[in-house]
């Protein structure tokens, strides 16, 4: 058995509890330290090496100076110095031993030579040494001067105190602009904060402030009213769903509590199979609308539909063979995609057309479409209870409305499967062809409830048509009353 892996734990970061504004300014002022750094080494490294290299030349040339004095052969005056010598000179003879100028209290010396002792920028004490031997004039001497170091010490720390003070100075400039700027800039994140806040489920009308910079802040502004407009709509289809749903429910429960109340008032005139008869038909009708709900409910849940293999042919023929004196299915007249002008043929055509689409294509009893005789099923992939239902809701709609017969076509065009329900009612005008998949509408023709609907059939349809990735379209029948086209992708 294995163990479980341990869950990773991360570490706040430092910058975590900050603000933007503050994580901004330690940005900038870190960079901006971090710059002046990087001058300042750049600075003292080229300072340094600019004085070391005029310091080692000054000790070339005092050491050239030196040796040139000291291989004269000549006396030299008395008590006079060489030459002055930026750092500690050294003098060896052409055996390798140190020798040094006579000090101004050796005469002899002083007398015989004229050398005295070189003068240094710099008095050290006195510092144990191997042997000197006196300087004689004439002789070959090595000469060494070490350069002196007083002017590089002094630059440098010169540079250091005066920059100093000058880079933390520019440091906290550069951290409070960029805290005014930044304090500026997020000025409108704040308001919107601030409005986004407040807004609540009752006033969802309100809209966070827009600042006028055409910047990321103003984008983000529009992109949060964008989704607050898309939530009000919501909300409001919502309210009104409810609204209309509380309506269609009290009306059938209002008139069986009627009803009881008449049978309770009079019961010995009361006919009682007739009372019992209205009060199972109102029942209906409210178990009706409370199926469609809940039918509703799950659609908005846009749980996906099972994937199975549905011949739209086969559910079409079945729903037929239910209502025979009302429903009819027709054959396509060709096997071309059906545009919003295409109109099935009329009914004195149709001997002639079903002639023609015998070499063509034809529809048989199952509902399968036939090409050349090659057979084509108008099988689609989803739920076989959700299509059933699309088509019953719509052969419905189509018998409460038309004046004989509704006629159904499944055709297959290509990666498509068309079913079209056709009536010869009154239709439906252009302006009311989007309105009808509202739920809970009524157009004026058919606003009383004794027919049966919900006016929530087309609104489901509707739903089920795009869940299973097709469409739903309202047209005009060459019936002379309404086609609803349903258009779902064939299985592949």
């Amino acid at each position: 058995m294995r163990d479980p892996e341990p869950t990773r734990t991360h570490r706040p970061r430092l910058t975590s509890g900050l603000s933007v504004r503050a994580k901004a300014v330690l940005a900038a002022a870190g960079t901006v330290a971090f710059a002046i750094a990087l001058c300042m080494l750049a600075l003292v490294l080229a300072l340094q090496h600019n004085l070391r290299a005029s310091a080692d030349l000054d000790a070339r040339n005092a050491a050239v100076a030196i040796k040139g004095q000291l291989g004269k052969t000549r006396a030299m005056p008395q008590r006079a110095y060489i030459v002055a010598a930026p750092g500690q000179v050294t003098i060896k003879d052409a055996a390798g031993r140190t020798v040094a100028p006579a000090t101004p209290t050796d005469a002899a010396s002083q007398e015989s030579t004229g050398l005295s002792r070189l003068p240094t920028e710099r008095t050290k004490p006195a510092e144990p040494t191997e042997p000197t031997e006196p300087v004689q004039a004439g002789q070959p001497y090595s000469v060494s001067v070490s350069p002196s170091t007083t002017s590089l010490d002094s630059a440098t720390g010169l540079l250091l105190r005066q920059a100093a003070p000058a880079a933390a100075g520019l440091v906290l400039f550069v951290a409070g602009l960029t805290w005014l700027l930044v304090g500026r800039a997020l000025r409108p994140v704040a308001a919107m904060r601030q409005e986004f806040t407040e807004i609540t489920e009752r006033d969802l009308h309100r809209r966070v402030p827009v600042p006028r910079a055409q910047d990321e802040i103003h984008r983000l502004a529009r992109t949060m009213n964008a989704t607050l407009d898309r939530l009000h709509r919501a909300m409001t289809r919502q309210r009104q769903f409810v609204a209309d749903a509380s309506h269609e429910l009290r009306s059938p429960i209002a008139a069986v509590r009627a009803q009881l109340e008449l049978v309770l008032a009079r019961p010995s005139r009361t006919d009682w199979p007739a009372a019992v008869h209205k009060a199972l038909r109102d029942t209906d009708r409210l178990q009706a609308v409370a199926s469609d709900l809940l039918l509703l409910a799950r659609l908005d849940a846009q749980e996906a539909p099972p994937k199975a293999a549905v011949d739209l042919g086969a559910l079409a023929a079945e729903e037929v063979r239910r209502h025979p004196d009302a429903l009819t299915m027709d054959r396509p007249t060709t096997d071309r995609p059906t545009m919003a002008g295409d109109h099935l043929t009329k009914a004195g055509d149709r001997t002639k057309a079903g002639d023609r689409t015998k070499a063509e294509g034809r529809t048989t009893a199952e509902g399968r479409t036939t090409a050349g005789g090659q057979e084509r099923a108008a099988v689609v992939t989803g739920s076989r209870v959700q299509l059933s239902r699309l088509l019953t809701n719509l052969a419905d709609n189509a018998r409460r409305h038309t004046r004989t017969t509704v006629s159904i076509t499944v055709a297959v065009h290509g990666s498509m499967v068309e079913l079209a329900v056709d009536d010869d009612g009154p239709g439906i005008p252009e302006s009311d062809r989007e309105r009808v998949f509202e739920r809970f509408t009524r157009l004026d023709d058919a606003r009383a409830r004794q027919d049966g609907g919900t006016g929530l059939g087309l609104a489901i349809a509707n739903d089920i048509a795009h869940a299973h990735g097709g469409t739903l379209t309202v047209l005009t029948s060459p019936r002379g009353g309404a086609r609803l086209l349903l258009r779902l992708p064939r299985a592949a």
